[in-house]
């Protein structure tokens, strides 16, 4: 859930190469700079030649990338919300299997079609769980069989937790591997839990079906419709 970008970054007259990663709430740069930019604090954010050029607070970077410069200036100054980054759609059948957010879970049904809580539903197009050890990353087994083909599973587990018990991304990962998913993104859920996306592979799911298509009605041309004169007997010798 987020942007993922490498390029090179002016900082204070020096030049450094980076990755960059933004997320809803900030701008995070690694590599030779180490540095994050809360989006709250975003004063301009303008992209000209390709070079995309920040301030905030008291501080000014520019980036150097090229004609992705315009697009990350737009996501700065508009961030997605958590709703748009889940991938949640009006059509959207929803699962909630062990989060206690009230205030998500209401903001949610205003947004899909449909939210079960608890126990998921059948052909769920997206599951969000709730994990608080390692143990209970044996439900994705029981997930998976929930899940729509070409739906996708969102796994939360508490930030910062070192424990023998408690849930990493690393751990995460190897749960999906083991129940036939695949990892595809990795983000912030909130400040307290971090969230791993995950899907059955593509040569695993199940093909569309075919849309039917109905045979076209035949129609008779107006012309091919002639009367034809009844055939006249001989007369009588």
């Amino acid at each position: 859930m987020g942007t993922e970008l490498v390029g090179d970054a002016i900082y204070r007259r020096n030049a450094h190469r980076v990755s960059l990663h933004l997320d809803s709430k900030e701008l995070t740069l690694r590599g030779e700079l180490k540095l994050t930019i809360p989006l709250k604090e975003v004063r301009q954010a303008a992209a000209k030649d390709g070079q995309l050029t920040i301030a905030w607070k008291d501080e000014k970077i520019s980036l150097l990338l090229g004609p992705q410069s315009a697009s990350l200036a737009k996501k700065i100054l508009n961030p997605p919300d958590l709703f748009q980054k889940l991938g949640v759609k009006a059509e959207s059948a929803v699962s909630v299997v062990g989060l206690d957010d009230r205030t998500f879970v209401e903001r949610l049904r205003q947004r899909a079609a449909s939210v079960s809580e608890g126990k998921p539903q059948p052909k769920s197009d997206m599951i969000i769980v709730r994990v608080g050890n390692r143990a209970e990353l044996d439900r994705l087994k029981t997930l998976r069989s929930t899940l729509k083909s070409n739906g996708m599973i969102w796994v939360l587990w508490r930030k910062g937790l070192k424990g023998p018990n408690d849930v990493k991304e690393s751990d995460v990962m190897a749960a999906a591997k083991k129940h036939g998913l695949v990892d595809v993104k990795v983000a912030s859920f909130s400040d307290e839990l971090s969230a791993l996306k995950l899907v059955v592979p593509t040569a695993l799911r199940e093909p569309a079906p075919r849309p039917t298509v109905k045979p076209a009605a035949t129609r008779t041309s107006a012309n091919s419709k002639k009367r034809q004169a009844p055939s006249r007997g001989k007369r009588p010798s």
